[in-house]
């Protein structure tokens, strides 16, 4: 997911087919396994979401393993699977990524955070809903102004 953002925050539009080649590579590094996964998302995009959930939910899990989930597991690999579809769903459209990532249950508050921060970094504050910005704040202590402008002054420590 930090990859994507990486990707997304440097104005590459977020594409299944851009992406998944570069994520998937990032990750084989670290698991064949779930390189080999990231690779197929291209071919779950154009998919309705009851037809690609039914092929992520369970990548990852070991059939003597698989424990049935009610949605999308809280499991890494079917987490960030589902967060990635979402987000290449509808790259221009952050509303309907977020509602994606939610539409099939489960762990959604993890999988719209995923799909959401993508989104975010592609399109920036400007295309997050002004009343759901203006609610941003960690329980209180910071507003959803000082996080903003925290994230300006980190970002530009990057530039």
């Amino acid at each position: 997911i930090a990859g994507a953002v990486a990707l997304a925050v440097s104005g590459v539009r977020p594409d299944a087919a851009t992406y998944a080649p570069v994520l998937a590579d990032w990750a084989s590094a670290h698991d064949s396994g779930f390189a080999e996964a990231i690779g197929q998302i291209p071919d779950y995009v154009d998919l309705a979401p009851a037809d690609a959930f039914s092929l992520i939910a369970n990548v990852g899990w070991e059939p003597e393993t698989l424990v049935a989930f009610d949605g999308i597991s809280p499991f890494v690999v079917p987490s960030v699977l589902w967060s990635l579809y979402a987000a290449f769903r509808s790259p221009e459209d952050y509303w309907e990524t977020i509602c994606t990532a939610i539409a099939v249950g489960g762990d959604v508050d993890t999988t719209a955070a995923m799909a959401g921060a993508i989104s975010g970094a592609y399109l920036g504050l400007d295309a997050i809903p002004a009343d759901l910005a203006a609610r941003l704040n960690d329980n209180g202590t910071w507003t959803s102004g000082e996080l903003v402008e925290l994230a300006r002054r980190a970002a530009e420590k990057f530039q």
